[in-house]
């Protein structure tokens, strides 16, 4: 069985001097294979964090110093129980020089998660009941885009990414939401519902539409008045929408440290954080039954070698689904006025390893199966693992692989982490490995020399393959047109179906709550994919933590693009965004 990983104790972490622990302890990476779990709480359930949280990037700025040796750079969302451990494991490598740097930046980002999670901490160390339950926060946000923005990554590209699908458009965007959670004992529950209004956009074209249903493999003899919306089939958001929704809501209970959770779940599985190719929160949340494993753990026997396990698995449903093409000669099947029912499922799992204290490997799949014309039974589930492609009577379904790495660089270990994702949009060992994965390679600098609040993050993004079968190949699908989306955006990159790119961000770190930051993003689109094009993005951020309960942020961004299938001429948008966030104490 699985031995997980633990040793942490302390109910008020006290950071010790530097010279006090300095060389005390070379790896939390414990070397005997008997260890026991914590036993208080062992079957305690808790929420997850929110993948937009200030809480990851704090862990990850601790786990490049080196503070960090038993966490996951690959997935993403962690509970706050784990959260909470990983606060202790950095407090106990605090000031050992010879694991990690930068003493004096870590104690303020472990002060801030000290008090965080406090009442979890003490949850783990047998001090306090797993029972209560709290409002996290109240925010208003509004954001005004002038000029003409883009909501479509699964054609072109997109001026806001990465913000769980929510509408905007050209004008007045605002939403205002509350979240909280609440546990007793094995169960959890955590919401995030909001209300938002997101403004119209215009129309594309006729004649872009009928580009955009040839490439997509839709009936091309359906035709359209010209200008008319295709709401149903490309969510470019060209009316305004005015509803509310929930961003997560969902229900857990833990077992034995393996957390099982029903409902409106986020995911981002990959290390790359301004994108990820396989799953982020780039489109709405998905409702799912997902299986985790809450703290990381060792395998049995010699696999323990390996290090500390982790691991992530889910059954989802996709939405805004309207056309499936069934058979071998794919036959169309579907309606732009209402989507199909039952629509296609998805489901997916992934591991990491940590075989050394400096690399983190992981695997990764999903795959899109079932829906109309193809029931969800078991037999369509193990038919998924079909060694066979898509020219079948039921086809095995939408197939996708990605192997990622995490690596400290030597002797710049705590100076420099590269890590990549390689992701295969098909069958994995099919042709050259050029043809076949698509890439999303980074660096990350926790620190730059001489200015140690400031750090920087280089990422690039690739899915222009030069092997595809066809133009638009990746994250579409022949059976299921509208491919790897849900509710019209792309699940994984706003990189898009044949793009390259990258992003390049610099945060300066007040403390661990305001922070002000630059981002520079660029996409350039294949011209053999509905003309290509191009998107250059250029924002600065700043969030300021005014008082312990009372936080505003705020995000201006300009982009300049020209897909030529759309305008001739170039076009730009210029986004502003305030937030204002009410936020609740802390349990103690």
């Amino acid at each position: 069985m699985l031995r997980p990983v633990t040793g942490l104790a302390s109910d008020v972490p006290v950071r010790a001097s530097p010279q006090a622990t300095s060389g005390a302890i070379s790896s939390v990476r414990p070397a005997d294979p008997a260890l026991d779990d914590v036993a208080s709480s062992r079957y305690k359930a808790s929420s997850y964090v929110p993948i937009d949280s200030w809480i990851y990037p704090t862990l990850d700025r601790l786990a490049a110093l080196g503070y960090l040796q038993t966490s996951s750079t690959t997935i993403r969302p962690l509970t706050r129980l784990e959260c909470a451990r990983l606060a202790e494991e950095a407090n106990i490598l605090y000031g050992n020089e010879d694991v990690t740097q930068s003493s004096e930046i870590a104690a303020t980002l472990l002060d801030a998660l000290d008090r965080e999670f406090a009442r979890e901490i003490r949850i783990t160390n047998g001090k306090a009941d797993n029972s209560g339950g709290t409002l996290d926060g109240v925010y208003a946000r509004y954001t005004g885009i002038s000029g003409t923005p883009l909501r479509d990554s699964f054609h072109f590209s997109q001026t806001i990414v990465n913000d769980f699908g929510r509408p905007y458009g050209q004008g007045a965007n605002a939403i205002t939401g509350l979240s909280g959670h609440a546990e007793r004992g094995p169960f959890a529950i955590y919401v995030r519902g909001e209300y938002q209004h997101g403004a119209p956009n215009a129309p594309y074209s006729s004649a872009a539409q009928q580009a955009i249903v040839s490439y997509d493999q839709l009936n091309e003899a359906w035709t359209t008045a010209p200008g008319a919306a295709l709401p149903g089939v490309f969510n470019y958001n060209p009316a305004a929408a005015s509803h509310p929704r929930f961003i997560e809501a969902y229900a857990a209970v833990n077992l034995a440290n393996w957390q099982i959770s029903a409902g409106q779940e986020s995911l981002w599985w990959g290390p790359d954080r301004t994108t990820s190719l396989i799953l982020s929160n780039n489109a709405a949340a998905m409702p799912m039954i997902r299986i985790s494993r809450s703290t990381p753990a060792h395998l049995p026997g010699f696999l323990g070698h390996l290090g500390p396990f982790h691991f992530d698995g889910f059954f989802a449903r996709q939405g805004g689904i309207h056309y499936v093409a069934l058979g071998p000669t794919f036959i169309l099947h579907g309606s732009e006025s209402s989507p199909l029912t039952p629509p296609p499922y998805l489901w997916g799992l992934t591991f990491s390893i940590e075989p050394t204290r400096n690399l983190e490997l992981s695997f990764a799949h999903t795959t899109v199966f079932a829906g109309y014309g193809r029931p969800l039974t078991f037999g369509t589930l193990f038919h998924s693992f079909s060694v066979n492609g898509n020219g079948q009577a039921v086809d095995p379904g939408k197939r996708v692989t990605e192997f990622n790495l995490a690596y400290h660089l030597p002797w710049f270990r705590h100076q420099v982490i590269a890590y990549a994702e390689a992701m295969a949009w098909d069958d994995p060992v099919q042709g050259h490995f050029t043809e076949r994965y698509a890439l999303n390679p980074g660096l990350y600098l926790p620190q730059l020399p001489y200015i140690k609040k400031l750090d920087l993050r280089l990422e690039g993004v690739y899915t222009d393959l030069p092997g595809l079968p066809e133009a638009g190949y990746f994250y579409a699908n022949a059976h299921y047109p509208q491919g790897y989306t849900n509710y019209g955006q792309v699940l994984g990159s706003w990189v898009g179906r044949e793009g390259r790119g990258g992003a390049g961000t610099s945060t300066y770190w007040f403390s661990p709550r305001t922070k002000a930051a630059l981002i520079y993003r660029r996409m350039v689109a294949n011209p053999v994919f509905l003309g290509g094009g191009n998107l250059t993005d250029l924002s600065g951020s700043f969030t300021w933590l005014l008082n312990p309960r009372l936080e505003f942020s705020t995000v201006q961004g300009y982009d300049r693009w020209r897909f030529p299938i759309l305008n001739a001429a170039p076009r730009s948008s210029y986004a502003a965004t305030f937030q204002v966030q009410l936020l609740s104490r802390p349990r103690r």
